[in-house]
């Protein structure tokens, strides 16, 4: 597999290649993210394994914050207005305690389709693009295996009155709308993978496969975990 990214006027394309189809992270004019799949083929079907350590860890990242509703990541950013270490720890347990509250306030009341959007015993993540009604959407399924991720594209029927999500035989995106999703506010985590996967410097298979401290330090985690 193969990243590589893309500079536009909107922003920064990331594509993931592998073979004779890829996927790809982008911005929309509406500055809106979209994941799209891009296939000469019937297969719609894009795999991320353990070997492209880097992508795999994000998507690993992603399933434990949509598993465990992190929706904030505070690390990621400190106001600028912070300046003392006295400020800093103040804030972050502000924020500790909003996400305590909005995770509460997601299971109680079942927020943001959560139940649909992900299944904990089948280890799915189910999107439903939010570029049109629920009934006609295109579909993202994201499912979790031993050491590998599988990510499926789907298109629903049209139905009569709504309106149709758009696709060609070899196109189908995904969107994540910045505000009014179905399932805001975890359109957040998702562009938050984005964003770290911009950080990743463009790779082919040959030189990134998962480093042997990587390997070892997952090892390690098992042996404590047992």
């Amino acid at each position: 597999m193969k990243l590589t990214k893309e500079t536009n006027q909107i922003g920064i394309n990331i594509i993931l290649a592998d073979g004779n189809k890829y996927i790809m992270f982008s911005y929309g004019g509406n500055l809106d993210l979209y994941l799209s799949i891009h296939s000469k083929g019937k297969d719609k079907q894009f795999i991320i394994t353990k070997e492209n350590y880097q992508v795999y860890q994000s998507f690993c990242e992603l399933f434990n914050d949509i598993e465990n509703m992190k929706i904030y990541d505070c690390d990621d950013y400190i106001p600028f207005y912070i300046e003392t270490e006295e400020e800093k720890e103040t804030y972050l347990m502000e924020i500790a305690r909003q996400y305590e509250d909005d995770k509460i306030r997601y299971s109680l009341y079942n927020k943001s389709n959560y139940n649909e959007l992900f299944d904990k015993e089948n280890r799915t993540v189910t999107w439903y693009s939010d570029e049109t009604a629920h009934e006609v959407a295109n579909i993202l399924k994201i499912k979790q295996h031993e050491n590998i991720f599988v990510l499926d594209f789907f298109v629903q029927p049209y139905v009569d009155g709504y309106d149709e999500d758009f696709h060609t035989e070899s196109y189908i995106p995904i969107r994540f709308r910045n505000s009014g999703s179905s399932y805001e506010p975890f359109n957040i985590i998702f562009m938050r993978m984005y964003h770290k996967l911009k950080m990743i410097d463009d790779i082919n298979d040959i030189g990134h496969q998962i480093h042997l401290e990587e390997y070892l330090h997952d090892k390690t985690k098992v042996l404590i975990n047992k």
